[in-house]
């Protein structure tokens, strides 16, 4: 089967200023429950949910696959946007820095459909997508993802309005997106749903 999640890193712990962020990224989240990382990181997360988890450094908030197409960037903060589907062999990476979008990778089945932007470090010691995304997450919340304890505490939070859209990040460098690699990306996110 493999594993299908999706969400943001954030490389600052906001579990004391969780409303600061919300009011960055333009979110309403209301706090449902106490759960354990385990049930954070499961597969599949369900739209209108947004399970969260800090480490001493960081903030790995999970929310759904349609969510995480495009960047989320914070202006003071390094932010790793990622969707990883084993099953369906697809994967989106969206790296900021303070804001702007330095990496973006997207990848169905082992073809690139993007990879725009400055390597990351950790793709030199990567074998496949999937690493990229589960070292990028290290490097940015500051612990290991299989070092997380299943038994680690974790938030769950639901969206008290529409899910927002992700905003549109400057990248750079800039981007020249041609029609095909548009009709391309179009043809890569239905797979994905």
């Amino acid at each position: 089967m493999g594993f299908n999640v999706s969400g943001l890193a954030i490389n600052k712990n906001y579990e004391n200023d969780f409303d600061s962020l919300q009011k960055e990224l333009g979110w309403n989240l209301q706090k449902h429950s106490v759960i354990n990382f385990e049930t954070a990181s499961a597969n599949w997360t369900d739209d209108g949910i947004c399970d969260v988890y800090f480490s001493e450094k960081g903030t790995l908030m999970f929310i759904g696959m349609d969510m995480c197409a495009e960047s989320w960037g914070l202006k003071n903060e390094n932010t790793l946007t990622f969707a990883l589907s084993e099953t369906s062999m697809a994967f989106n990476i969206n790296y900021c820095e303070n804001g702007i979008e330095k990496r973006s990778i997207m990848e169905v089945n082992g073809e690139r459909m993007q990879d725009e932007g400055q390597k990351l470090e950790v793709e030199d010691r990567s074998e496949d997508t999937s690493e990229i995304i589960w070292n990028q997450i290290e490097v940015v919340i500051g612990k290991r993802f299989w070092d997380i304890a299943p038994g680690e505490k974790a938030t769950r939070y639901v969206f008290g309005k529409a899910q927002p859209a992700a905003p549109k990040i400057e990248a750079q460098p800039v981007r020249s997106e041609t029609e095909n690699k548009n009709v391309e990306i179009k043809k890569w996110w239905q797979f994905w749903k």
